[in-house]
């Protein structure tokens, strides 16, 4: 990659990123596209990161993607965005800063390719968690399901995400097995089962023979949510697949074309791997 004062230059945002994966994701895409551009990875560290984010443009930053815990901050800092939570920011020319949110439709579009029939199976939702991510996915899967669950051990946060929809409720986090139970899609959307991360001891011997379990942490590729699920011969959906489909639609909006997914996933195994 020959880089000049010319190449355009775009970034992952949060604490921490030196785990992402997007890098090489979007590097690998730039490659197939011969763009002349760069992708890197930006930990921040601020007492003002509304301001931080909005410095970035100052220095010729044309796109970024945000990872936790910065999310609702990025929407903040935005000239306009499309929800209060954001993943995705785009620089105008001129310095204007606009915000998506790529995570719903990401997890959406994972989902699809991994269990087509999702529409069909899914009536009650589960949802670990309740910060950006989970909210993002609750919106996307609201219109298509009856109900959405969320838990988390925060109980206030659970509520506070619930509200949110009009199909929306919460549960306590002691009643996990009950939400397990209950539910025809099981989506983990926290940090539990990171590597080297604490892992909670989920239920799954309470899911339905017919639940779809899914996963947004990558690293491990198959966290012990999904190594229990696969066992009982659940259906499952990995972290990777919403990284690559959230970061697909990221480029389309920075760049107007829409990279190939599948290129991708075979970058990131290998990566995985190494």
């Amino acid at each position: 990659m020959k880089i000049s004062a010319a190449t355009r230059v775009l970034a992952i945002i949060g604490n921490p990123v030196a785990h992402s994966l997007s890098p090489i994701m979007h590097n690998g895409w730039f490659a197939d596209h011969g763009l002349d551009a760069v992708y890197v990875a930006l930990p921040l560290q601020s007492e003002d990161p509304v301001a931080a984010i909005r410095a970035l443009g100052q220095f010729g930053l044309s796109g970024a993607n945000v990872t936790a815990p910065y999310k609702e901050t990025a929407a903040k800092a935005a000239d306009a965005a499309d929800d209060v939570v954001a993943n995705t920011l785009r620089w105008a020319p001129n310095g204007a800063l606009t915000a998506f949110n790529t995570d719903g439709a990401g997890f959406v579009a994972a989902l699809t390719e991994a269990a087509p029939d999702w529409l069909g199976r899914a009536r009650r939702v589960l949802i670990i968690g309740a910060g950006g991510a989970a909210i993002a996915i609750g919106k996307a899967l609201s219109p298509n399901v009856d109900a959405v669950h969320f838990i988390n051990r925060t109980r206030t946060n659970a509520d506070a995400a619930a509200a949110l929809l009009a199909n929306g409720h919460s549960l306590r986090w002691e009643d996990m097995e009950q939400g397990f139970a209950e539910a025809d899609l099981i989506v983990q959307a926290t940090s539990l089962g990171l590597e080297d991360g604490a892992a909670a001891d989920w239920p799954v011997g309470r899911c339905r023979a017919a639940a779809i379990v899914a996963e947004i942490v990558y690293r491990p590729l198959e966290t012990q949510l999904l190594a229990r699920a696969r066992s009982r011969g659940l259906l499952t959906v990995d972290g990777l697949g919403m990284l690559i489909h959230q970061g697909a639609r990221a480029f389309e909006l920075w760049f107007g074309v829409r990279p190939d997914a599948l290129a991708a996933r075979r970058r990131l195994i290998a990566a995985l791997r190494s």
